[in-house]
């Protein structure tokens, strides 16, 4: 990413919780622009900035071939599992071309819960996809490794770590 990324209306989400915060800029995977969300418990603004334009954004590809991987395998379950109205060319999608299928609007950032001294930060793109309209979808990612892409659970930081994850 040749120009410095930019967090744009920053600001506190929600006057009750005063370490939420949330601003909006571009997210390279999906070509829009997305609702960041974090706490400053977890970490510095400038820290947030820096995991979405150094990872986020540039995520290798390895990194999207792992989500749309996942995203297909879910896709093909959830199609064969029930007798739901699907757009036409659904069913026969693969690889990159599965990410015109999904939609993402916010991107949670979060820290490890149980390891503050750990460095890796963990991403939640959270969105809707063609296939599950109902639930919500939810993409789990810790630094550059895809957990899941799954219907939207709301697990948060909880989803990406467990007590027994040790610093990467």
């Amino acid at each position: 990413m040749s120009e410095r990324f930019e967090l744009k209306h920053v600001g506190i989400e929600d006057p009750s919780e005063e370490t939420g915060m949330s601003g909006f800029g571009y997210l390279a995977l999906f070509e829009c622009e997305v609702e960041y969300r974090f706490s400053t418990e977890d970490m510095s603004v400038e820290e947030a900035k820096i995991y979405i334009q150094d990872l986020l954004n540039q995520l290798p590809d390895e990194t999207i071939n792992e989500i749309c991987k996942k995203a297909c395998a879910w896709k093909n379950l959830k199609m064969t599992s029930d007798t739901a109205d699907y757009p036409p060319g659904l069913d026969g999608v693969h690889g990159e071309d599965i990410l015109k299928f999904m939609s993402v609007g916010e991107v949670d950032l979060y820290r490890n819960p149980y390891d503050r001294n750990d460095n890796t930060f963990g991403a939640i793109l959270g969105g809707g996809t063609a296939w599950d309209s109902e639930n919500g979808m939810e993409i789990l990612i810790r630094g550059r490794k895809v957990l899941e892409v799954r219907e939207y659970l709301g697990y948060g930081a909880y989803a990406i770590w467990s007590e027994t994850d040790e610093i990467e």
